[in-house]
């Protein structure tokens, strides 16, 4: 079955017109943000590590080595299953610090540009035969469909037609770290194609030419040899190296870094990729014996093109397309992702660091068309190898040599996660020595052979496991060998803490000091003054700051934020080299020092992500957190340069100032009276001050203070207790007072006693004169002392009053009592006088409120309080009676137009025999005859003046009893 150039050619371009629809419709959203972002989309987009190694060359394995195919699948699977422990940690850093790609993971770790660039220069020779064996499948199959054309000639027009659709994919924006949506739903939608194509030629072939399930293990019975096939090269050692040689490609391969890091925008999605990529992989493994079994039947050699011969032998022309569309979707998928990935390298690492920026250029087009020539050449070196030294390898030989180089770069994820004391010189002495070793024992042997191996060569025959495991174990040891013996400068200490944390930097309580300008000016060389202010921009809206306004924490997270976006342009190397002149200084200067409050904002992002002990202490951080900010006492720590660092609820509350307000200010900062008082108490050697008052809000607070420091070092900070004692104060003066009233209760009702009698007698005395006398001068006299004894029996009828009440007297009778009926009534009486009738009174209480007590004693409540309220009003003001039940109580006030009291006598108001009335026209004892009454009846009374605050005039009586419904 042959196809026509055409035909084949058009396929190829459909296919891949088809991925770059999908891509376009995410971007102009026609496919929902809903479905293009869900974490199963990317989740799916991991697929693209089922390369043609998995797709072809696992059929040649399978009939090499047995089994032992399935270490591909299984390693993966390690990888993909360990998600939660490295996966996401790796996530957690690439994200923070925007990282694109595997050189800028350890440029970051070892802070060395060398660590970057010898990276990329070595993750591209590794590189270059897993995309040469891409290449060859492509070129092959197509070759075997149509061999008008030799393989190199297919290979050349392949590699023209996926470089424009890199390009097309890659070059969107100039930043690797806008994530491409496109890209991963196209990689997501051609990893479930992938799998339905193989699936439904497993199945077909099951079934049609095995003749079902059944048959297949018949068939296994009567040909004992297939069987034993299974079992060739089942030895320990190759199981182990191969299973981690592709747990270590599943990582560090360009294409998977670039899918699983930098187009992420969740960890979700990897949690979900630790069962969902060990089911697809399964799958994907479960029809490799089946299609095998089918060509042993059908009497086809075991090769990697399996598919494709049992398709022409079956005259199938469906099952033709699909197996050669399968090819294409594996190999498409990780040129395309892995020239992205490598061209980023190539520019942040090799270009951008050696070459300066052209003068009068627009710097984002001039990334871009560096990113467009770096894909162009990652995919002419493929094309060049393969044409070189790909075109007559073994598909599965050439990738196994690929892996053995991936797998020198497991000590440095390792470190990077796990080895804080690893430094620059141990990985590059450990990661060049085991490529070198790798070159020598593994891939120049394999090159050396080119077009001399027998197409049965096996594992065992080359060594490759020995030859893998060698090279790895030099790489280590002289990674620790050289780690302990060289010095591990205090930056790669830093960025190893950074990693080890997940992502979070170790406090620094060192704070800038520069200006937005500084930034455009350090930033212009570089990137050209545009560009510089549209970062600058970009990093303050991200953080929603106000560059007048910005603290010295605020400068310090504006630098960090601009950094992690310039590494995502430059690569973090030449990012903190550009923003070096503005990090703090310090003896121990590290990299992206932060403070301590950007530490504490990372831990309340990060808890989701912690587990085990990490999570059970950030619970009790949390705990203890929650605690002080609870606290019902006002508490703040601060430091030996006087700034703040915590600020409770309660001392918020206190001073009305909010934490987010005060963090990170100076004390001289706040307003006053904190200011001053603050810095006052830290100054005086007496760490506790009593019964200080200050005002605030037209307020008095009576505050005590207390202080002590966190450790034992004079220079360590300080945390500042705040108690409020206003209301304790306020108590105790209540207190006083009821038993001052009480006193003088006592002793009234004791002078009511002994005047009462003489009184008596002197008014009997002087009704007498009328009958021993008729002067006229005498009586009248007579008359006089007669009124003048019945105003003191009244005095001392109100001083028995006033001593019995509120000590349960019996002549009490409490009743359900009107209160409108009540009040009206007191009006009615008030009014009699001829001043109170010059007055309004304004009855608004409603007709169905009720009390409980004794309508007498509270009718002589109110004639004093609307009494007290006439004489204090000039004619024709108003008077206002109003009350509302709030539950079981019943709030009345009383509000009148006049003059007010001052405020130095309100506290004297209930004092018996105080008054502000002329001579003779009052006893003093009203108020404190209410009071009493009041709180016989379980009420209270409170007055306020002036009730008109801004006319300040007028008084307000404030009235509580217990209601009852109506």
């Amino acid at each position: 079955m042959n196809f026509s150039a055409t035909e084949l050619f058009f396929v190829v371009t459909a296919y891949l017109l088809f991925l770059f629809g999908i891509a376009y419709a995410t971007e102009r959203e026609l496919i929902p943000k809903r479905i293009a972002q869900h974490p199963l989309t990317h989740t799916f987009s991991l697929g693209v590590y089922a390369s043609v190694w998995t797709f072809y060359g696992a059929f040649d394995m399978f009939a090499h080595s047995g089994l032992l195919f399935l270490s591909s699948y299984l390693g993966a699977t390690a990888i993909f299953m360990l998600a939660p422990i490295l996966l996401v940690p790796i996530f957690n850093i690439t994200n923070r610090y925007k990282l694109s790609s595997l050189a800028d993971l350890f440029a970051f770790r070892f802070r060395s540009g060398w660590v970057g660039s010898i990276t990329t220069i070595l993750l591209l020779m590794a590189s270059l035969p897993l995309l040469s064996i891409q290449i060859q499948a492509v070129a092959d199959s197509l070759h075997i469909l149509n061999s008008d054309f030799s393989s190199t000639q297919i290979a050349a027009a392949f590699c023209s037609l996926i470089t424009m659709f890199a390009l097309l994919f890659g070059t969107r924006h100039p930043s690797m770290r806008a994530r491409n949506r496109g890209l991963v739903m196209a990689l997501a939608t051609s990893s479930v194609i992938k799998l339905g194509i193989l699936l439904c030629i497993a199945l077909y072939l099951l079934f049609n030419v095995l003749g079902g399930p059944q048959q297949t293990l018949t068939l296994l019975e009567s040909h004992p040899q297939l069987l034993t096939q299974l079992q060739k090269n089942h030895d320990g050692e190759s199981w182990r190296t191969l299973l981690l040689a592709f747990f270590t490609a599943a990582l560090v391969m360009p294409h998977m870094f670039h899918l699983a890091f930098t187009e992420n925008r969740s960890g979700e999605s990897l949690h979900r990729a630790s069962w969902i990529m060990p089911l697809y992989l399964l799958l994907l493994a479960a029809c490799v014996p089946i299609i095998s079994w089918a060509g042993y039947k059908l009497n086809i050699d075991q090769s990697a093109y399996m598919l494709l011969y049992i398709s022409q032998i079956m005259l199938s022309d469906w099952i033709v397309i699909l197996a050669f569309l399968g090819g294409l979707t594996a190999a498409s998928g990780i040129i395309i992702v892995a020239s992205i990935s490598l061209a980023s390298m190539l520019q942040n690492h090799l270009f951008l660091p050696l070459v300066k920026t052209p003068e009068n250029v627009k710097f984002y087009a001039w990334l871009l068309w560096l990113r467009r020539i770096f894909i162009s050449l990652v995919v002419l070196c493929s094309y060049l190898f393969y044409v070189t030294f790909g075109s007559q390898q073994q598909l599965h030989l050439l990738g196994l040599s690929a892996f053995g180089a991936f797998l020198q770069f497991l000590p440095g994820i390792i470190a990077t996660l796990f080895w804080i004391g690893a430094n620059r010189a141990g990985f590059l002495s450990g990661l060049i020595l085991g490529m070198i070793s790798w070159g020598l024992t593994t891939f120049y042997p394999v090159l050396k052979l080119q077009g001399t191996l027998p197409s049965e060569l096996s594992l065992d025959e080359l060594d490759w496991q020995s030859s893998a495991i060698i090279s790895l174990l030099i790489n280590i040891s002289a990674f620790i060998l050289v780690s302990r013996l060289t010095k591990t400068h205090a930056d790669e200490q830093k960025a190893g803490e950074a990693c080890l944390l997940n992502a979070m930097d170790t406090p620094s309580v060192e704070r800038p000091s520069f200006k937005t300008q500084d930034i455009i000016r350090l930033l212009t060389p570089k990137l050209g003054e545009s560009a510089a202010r549209r970062e600058l921009q970009h990093a303050l809206q991200r953080l929603s700051l106000d560059p007048p306004r910005m603290r010295p924490l605020d400068l310090l997270r504006l630098r960090n934020t601009l950094e992690q976006n310039l590494s995502a342009l430059v690569g973090p190397v030449e990012a903190a080299t550009l923003l070096e002149p503005l990090a703090p200084q310090s003896e121990d200067k590290g990299f992206q020092s932060r403070d301590i409050h950007l530490l504490e904002s990372h831990l309340e992002t990060y808890q989701a992500r912690l587990g085990g002990l990490a999570a059970e202490l950030d619970e009790l951080r949390r705990f203890h957190r929650t605690t002080l900010e609870k606290l019902p006492i006002g508490a703040c720590t601060i430091t030996p340069s006087q700034h703040i660092l915590f600020w409770n609820n309660e001392i918020a509350k206190l001073t009305h100032l909010s934490a987010s307000d005060v963090t990170d200010r100076s004390l001289n900062e706040l307003p006053e009276p904190w200011s001053s008082l603050l810095q006052t108490f830290l100054s005086q050697p007496e760490n506790h001050l009593s019964d200080l008052v200050i005002s605030q809000l037209e307020h008095n607070y009576r505050l005590t203070l207390h202080k002590s420091q966190l450790s034992d070092k004079p220079d360590s900070s300080i945390v500042v207790l705040v108690e409020d004692q206003t209301e304790h104060h306020q108590l105790k003066d209540k207190l006083a007072h009821s038993e001052r009233l009480a006193s003088i209760g006592r002793f009234a009702a004791g002078v009511a006693h002994e005047i009462g009698n003489p009184v008596t007698g002197i008014a009997c005395l002087a009704q007498n004169l009328s009958l021993e006398t008729d002067q006229p001068e005498v009586l009248e006299t007579g008359e006089q002392i007669v009124d003048q004894t019945k105003r003191i029996s009244r005095i001392v009828q109100s001083l028995v009053r006033f001593a019995h009440t509120g000590q349960n007297i019996n002549d009490i009778h409490p009743e359900p009592t009107n209160l409108q009926n009540c009040i009206a009534e007191a009006v009615h009486l008030v009014s009699l006088d001829t001043h109170a009738r010059q007055q309004q009174f304004h009855n608004n209480v409603n007709t169905s409120l009720l009390v409980e007590g004794d309508p007498q004693l509270l009718l002589q409540v109110f004639v004093n309080l609307l009494n007290n309220a006439c004489d204090a009003s000039p004619p024709d003001s108003h008077i206002y009676i109003d009350a509302e039940q709030h539950d079981q109580r019943i709030k009345l006030t009383i509000t009148d137009e006049g003059s007010g009291i001052p405020m130095d006598i309100q506290d004297k108001l209930f004092e018996p025999f105080f008054t502000t009335k002329e001579a003779g026209k009052g006893t003093g004892l009203g108020l404190p005859l209410v009071y009493n009454i009041l709180t016989e009846h379980y009420g209270s009374i409170e007055i306020i003046s002036p009730a008109n605050k801004k006319q300040n005039k007028g008084t307000q009586v404030i009235i509580t009893l217990p209601g009852l419904q109506a």
